[in-house]
């Protein structure tokens, strides 16, 4: 593998370089701490067979080859940014680095055959350095669900995009859904297969990484052992007067209103039906904001009862919406 730096951000090029240190290191583990975005993060110990395995099955997918080239723009502080070190040394790839911001491929000339991205690097991407996204062939899409909106505009892109789903316990993805294609469904990689709990939360079975009857807080419509749709967080469902409600496909039908990026829908707790629902946005968008709008998207029990505007929503370190924090703040209020 050899390793080019687009970069001078000396931060970034030792986030790399300690992580090649702990890869190349006696200890047949790395420890990895997940995002935080459903609740406290936790250091969990990965066998680094496993990063491997995981290699290899993206690779296979793909078609891996030699001297390709590959692409770092995630920091290595994340599971994504580890593994794109560990797919281009497994199999002797170029690995290409660039700085860990929204617009990494600003100072970017060569083809890239292979990409992992975060959604906001994406859709910044596509504002002010469009041409840049055409240098990559294979682009994998992670780390926040992908909006309807970035999903439409990813349709003129000249290479093949895929949203990525898995876990820190998963190590990276193990499906992927092809936006190039819309309504295309998440399809299991390697010899992953899934079931649903009676509850419709998704069940994963992993063998090549020993992972057996996972269950996770995603709600999921299964079609099939190999194949789902992806509905929403178990976790953050709304039960309001018995009716449940899934904020993220309310958020769906909002995403050609609104940047996907600046509003949230919650609950806040309701003596009459338990929870309300609210609608959280930040002061950015408040003076292009549209309350009828928003209410004609909607059925009548998906609909805000209150909306709140606040400076910033909350996040996570890797940059998603941290729901239960957001909520925490407005419910102080």
């Amino acid at each position: 593998m050899n390793i080019h730096f687009i970069t001078t951000v000396r931060k970034d090029r030792q986030l790399l370089i300690d992580f090649e240190r702990k890869w190349k290191d006696d200890n047949s583990f790395i420890t990895q701490h997940t995002s935080g975005s459903t609740g406290s993060p936790k250091a969990i110990d990965i066998p680094k067979w496993k990063f491997v395995a995981s290699a290899q099955t993206t690779g296979g997918f793909f078609n891996f080859k030699a001297s390709e080239n590959a692409l770092l723009c995630i920091s290595p502080a994340f599971i994504g940014g580890k593994m794109m070190y560990v797919r281009s040394l497994e199999f002797d790839m170029n690995l290409y680095v660039t700085p860990f911001n929204r617009l990494p491929l600003e100072q970017l000339k060569v083809p890239i055959d292979f990409a992992a991205m975060v959604p906001l690097q994406v859709s910044a991407t596509l504002r002010e350095h469009p041409e840049k996204l055409n240098l990559i062939r294979n682009l994998i899409i992670g780390g926040a669900p992908v909006s309807a909106q970035l999903e439409k505009q990813l349709q003129q892109f000249k290479g093949i995009a895929y949203s990525t789903y898995g876990m820190t316990e998963t190590v990276s993805h193990i499906a992927l859904r092809k936006l190039n294609n819309k309504g295309d469904p998440y399809f299991a990689l390697g010899d992953c297969r899934f079931d649903t709990t009676a509850n419709q939360e998704l069940v994963i079975h992993a063998p090549h990484l020993k992972i057996n009857n996972l269950i996770t807080n995603d709600v999921v419509h299964l079609l099939d052992e190999r194949r789902f749709r992806w509905l929403g967080r178990s976790d953050f469902t709304i039960n309001s007067g018995g009716i449940k409600i899934q904020p993220e496909q309310v958020e769906k039908k909002l995403a050609d209103l609104l940047p996907s990026d600046a509003f949230m829908i919650g609950a806040l707790p309701d003596e009459q039906f338990g929870s309300r629902v609210v609608w959280i946005g930040e002061q950015r968008i408040e003076g292009t904001f549209d309350e009828t709008a928003v209410s004609n998207r909607l059925e009548k029990y998906e609909r805000p009862k209150t909306y709140f505007f606040v400076e910033e929503l909350a996040r996570t370190s890797n940059g998603k919406i941290d729901r239960n924090r957001t909520i925490a703040l407005v419910h102080e209020r």
